[in-house]
């Protein structure tokens, strides 16, 4: 938060009014917001959500409309327009987008030269219909399990596996949700996407298969590192990490793109946001410290001396910020395509009945299509 925190004092310059900021961990942070609004007590007049907060804090009317400004003052400055996906409920934007960032493509190229392949195709992938394939293709041909090489690595233990999941989905034409907030994960395009992955585990066996107990990044990252993985679809800031770190087996040699492609790429958003509660005791303030995190200079900064993508079209393709975050132009192009994650007020629920019964679909102890319909009726039963 350093990045935010340093605004405190510009706040103070530029309008002759201190602003002090309460740092709470992130497991804390859901609980300390609702607490506080369910009492109708301000914690600021602007304060930090991730993605999976805005809709349930908007649906109780906790969160200030910020519609207005959002399309008045930042879309026109060049905000990526996907990056509100989640900050938007019942047609309304009530979050703003500091940082973006969706799960991309990352690739070993020492790996695909080795499997006689070419290590720069996969840049253009996302730009092509079905080359989820050749995707396919290329994990097969570097798959060696007898040496501990596999295609994929992946984090599919758990809610892991929702994003990976999600982008296929999105990929085919598909929603995790309905404009009504029902759940339609189980159409034609759910049951293609989660036949793919079971077909990556059990048909093709191009995924490492301890991807289904990772339950998180650094679960999967080590062996990806260690140059024994092909493919790895995760966060962006792992492009970093693999080309610079001195941990790393393949510095230099790790490739990054936006997802492959079915119908179109896909990913599921990640992006960070401030907001005004409704019970802020000075809610221009706290528009006012928004408008000077997105402000053009304060997001080139960001994007130029910390590991936090900046929001706006213009920042993302300054030098500055690329020569800090070279997958800056791959983060703006992932967010060309669909990027929604589902964002209802129950989302954490539906996402624990939803991976719980993709797990059963990897096991195999039920098809694709019956885990998806048992989903979506375990998901409605929990909203009666």
């Amino acid at each position: 938060m350093d990045y935010l925190i340093a605004l405190a004092d510009r706040y103070a310059e530029d309008y002759g009014t201190d602003a002090a900021i309460e740092l709470v961990t992130t497991p804390d942070l859901p609980v300390k917001l609702s607490s506080a609004f369910i009492a109708r007590r301000s914690v600021g007049d602007a304060v930090f959500v991730d993605a999976v907060q805005i809709a349930g804090l908007a649906e109780n009317g906790w969160l200030t409309d910020l519609t207005d400004l959002v399309e008045n003052e930042f879309v026109p400055a060049g905000m990526l327009r996907n990056s509100l996906t989640a900050a938007t409920y019942n047609d309304r934007i009530y979050g703003v987008p500091v940082t973006i960032g969706a799960p991309i493509m990352h690739w070993n190229k020492d790996l695909l030269e080795g499997a006689g392949l070419d290590p720069e195709a996969p840049a253009g992938w996302h730009s092509t219909p079905n080359s989820w394939n050749e995707f396919v293709d290329y994990a097969k041909a570097i798959t060696n399990s007898d040496d501990n090489v596999y295609g994929l690595v992946d984090n599919w233990g758990g809610t892991g596996s929702i994003f990976t999941f999600g982008s296929l989905l999105q990929m085919h034409g598909g929603h995790f949700l309905d404009d009504d907030r029902n759940p339609v994960m189980n159409s034609e395009e759910g049951v293609e996407a989660l036949s793919r992955m079971v077909e990556l585990l059990h048909e093709h066996r191009a995924i490492d298969p301890a991807s289904v107990t990772y339950t998180w990044v650094f679960d999967a990252s080590p062996s990806y590192l260690a140059g024994t993985r092909g493919f790895f679809f995760t966060w962006p800031f792992i492009a970093g990490i693999a080309n610079g770190s001195e941990d790393s087996q393949i510095q230099g040699r790790s490739g990054y793109a936006p997802n492959p492609s079915v119908v179109t790429s896909a990913s599921v958003d990640g992006s960070e946001y401030l907001t005004v509660p409704t019970f802020s005791d000075n809610p221009e303030g706290g528009r006012q410290f928004i408008e000077m995190a997105v402000a053009l200079e304060n997001q080139i900064l960001q994007g130029s001396e910390t590991a936090w993508a900046p929001v706006l079209e213009p920042a993302l393709s300054e030098q500055s910020v690329l020569d800090n975050l070279p997958v800056a132009e791959v983060i703006r192009q992932s967010y060309e395509y669909p990027v929604d994650g589902g964002y209802s007020a129950d989302r954490l629920r539906w996402v624990e009945i939803l991976t719980g019964e993709l797990s059963q679909a990897f096991a195999q102890s039920k098809d694709p299509r019956t885990a998806l319909n048992d989903a979506v009726s375990q998901i409605e039963q929990s909203r009666t």
